[in-house]
């Protein structure tokens, strides 16, 4: 009885905690070929006030051969998606959910600096 209560306990604290966790995955293209592998993607909770710094990063991960990435965010909220190609930074505004959401991204060169947009 004992155990039985256990594992019913921890399925739900684990249900508890996915459930206030998203994911943003998607795919990065340069004019119409994907970004290259290992490209790397940092996200981090948005400022609080306009102009304040973001904090450190919350989930960091790398484009796969076909320029696909997938991270992680522990609540739902504002975010800030970071792709940084080459010496170069790319900030987009993103939104987490309790369901996965799909940020297909557009990484182009503007005026000699990188920007990023949702495709």
């Amino acid at each position: 009885m004992r155990l039985q209560l256990s594992a019913a306990l921890l399925i739900a604290v684990v249900g508890v905690t996915d459930a206030s966790a998203g994911r943003l995955f998607g795919d990065v293209k340069m004019g119409a070929k994907p970004v290259a592998e290992g490209v790397l993607i940092t996200v981090q909770a948005a400022p609080a006030k306009p102009g304040e710094k973001s904090t450190a990063p919350i989930d960091s991960v790398v484009t796969d051969k076909v320029g696909s990435y997938k991270v992680m965010v522990k609540g739902e909220g504002k975010y800030m998606l970071t792709v940084h190609l080459g010496k170069q930074d790319a900030v987009l505004e993103v939104f987490s959910y309790k369901e996965p959401t799909r940020y297909d991204l557009m990484v182009e060169e503007k005026d000699g600096k990188l920007a990023v947009r949702r495709k």
